[in-house]
């Protein structure tokens, strides 16, 4: 009786199996390395160069003036004292009161509009949840007082950028700040890093309590605009520049 080869495939041998197996891992291996190759030697654009070392500078400059403003004791450019962050601390912890006193309306916020919206009081819970954010965010840098330590940390007291659009700075603790601005007719060039470790919830809350506290009226922040904020910004990375945004 006569035997006919199958007409099937035939198995490969465990030794084909191999060289099969290396030369598709060789060329996986050829690949990763050609395109991490190419990303790294990938030339950069002397802006995007010039950028980087400029926000740097900035930055450096920043924490070096913060570093002095919240650590040395000085006289103000007003006539008042300024002390260091750690001692206005604990004159607060030791009597409340003091900070209810540095809360109180320094200067009434310029008329709105005949056209803006009728102002809205945020009511108690928001303000107390508010004052807790800006206790532990905000207070070492724009102080109790909402004045900011010139020529580094601006005034956010019955200034225009805090009573006007809160898309803003919705915007300035999402991404950050940096560029010139002037406020009170002091100029300030420092950067203002993005706040991390903040929910939507508190950055609507802390923008009411400050829109609505230093001598500001103006109305609460919501967490809808926060989230619309984010959301139409979610792929930035950098910090807001105040001439992109129009501010001087």
């Amino acid at each position: 009786m006569s035997e006919h080869p199958s007409n099937g495939p035939r198995p490969l041998i465990p030794g084909q199996v191999k060289s099969w197996l290396g030369v598709v891992a060789f060329v996986l291996v050829a690949v990763a390395v050609l395109a991490y190759a190419f990303v790294a030697v990938r030339p950069t654009t002397n802006s995007d160069v010039e950028r980087r070392a400029a926000q740097k500078a900035l930055r450096a400059d920043t924490e070096s003036k913060a570093k002095a403003l919240i650590t040395t004791p000085a006289k103000n450019a007003d006539g008042t004292y300024r002390l260091p962050v750690a001692d206005a601390m604990a004159i607060i912890a030791a009597d409340p009161k003091v900070l209810a006193e540095m809360r109180k309306p320094v200067a009434p916020v310029a008329a709105a509009p005949a056209a803006a919206a009728a102002f809205v009081k945020a009511d108690d819970e928001q303000m107390k949840r508010g004052l807790a954010v800006y206790s532990r965010t905000c207070i070492a840098c724009h102080q109790p007082t909402g004045k900011g330590l010139a020529p580094v940390f601006p005034s956010i007291a019955a200034t225009p950028i805090v009573n006007g659009d809160a898309s803003l700075p919705i915007k300035f603790i999402l991404h950050g700040l940096m560029g010139p601005i002037t406020v009170d007719g002091v100029t300030y060039n420092s950067m203002m890093p993005p706040v991390a470790g903040v929910s939507d919830q508190d950055i609507a809350d802390v923008l009411t309590y400050v829109r609505q506290s230093f001598g500001n009226k103006s109305n609460p922040v919501t967490v809808d605009q926060v989230k619309a904020v984010r959301a139409a910004n979610a792929a930035r990375t950098a910090p807001w520049n105040t001439a992109e945004l129009g501010l001087k």
